[in-house]
């Protein structure tokens, strides 16, 4: 890639694609089959999920959760990334759980804390929604709104 940096200690997943002019800095880490485009801007020891979507020109300081299309300035949730997870071969099921999640986390006005417990109580056992609820509860960044 054109002009592209990644620091020392970074960790970048299998399947990801990295967009020309992207700068990463140290101790980051991406997950597998995440889509970062061109002029990304990535502050040290962010952590960006897997299958993620994060539009051209972004920066950020804050981690990126599983499954999501970030963009905008300052950067924010746009939604799921749903054309990238059909493509993975996602199911309906797992596509509408993940979407559901994420209403509770960003749009119930609920806090993180909150969002999570009720997302463990009330929703079905899945590797998606394990997947979601750890990556943010394990996050000391805290993540994107």
């Amino acid at each position: 890639m054109e002009g592209m940096h990644v620091a020392h200690d970074a960790l970048i997943g299998n399947g990801c694609i990295i967009g020309n002019s992207t700068k990463m800095a140290g101790e980051i880490v991406i997950d597998d089959n995440a889509i970062i485009s061109a002029n990304v801007l990535m502050h040290q020891f962010c952590h960006v999920g897997g299958h993620v979507m994060i539009q051209g020109g972004c920066r950020f300081s804050k981690d990126i959760p599983p499954y999501i299309i970030a963009g905008r300035e300052p950067i924010a949730f746009c939604g799921i990334n749903i054309i990238g997870l059909r493509r993975r071969g996602f199911s309906n099921e797992a596509i509408e759980s993940i979407h559901n999640a994420y209403r509770i986390i960003y749009q119930s006005g609920l806090n993180t804390t909150d969002a999570l417990k009720k997302i463990e109580n009330e929703f079905e056992k899945s590797p998606e929604i394990d997947y979601i609820v750890n990556f943010i509860r394990s996050s000391e960044r805290g993540i994107i709104k």
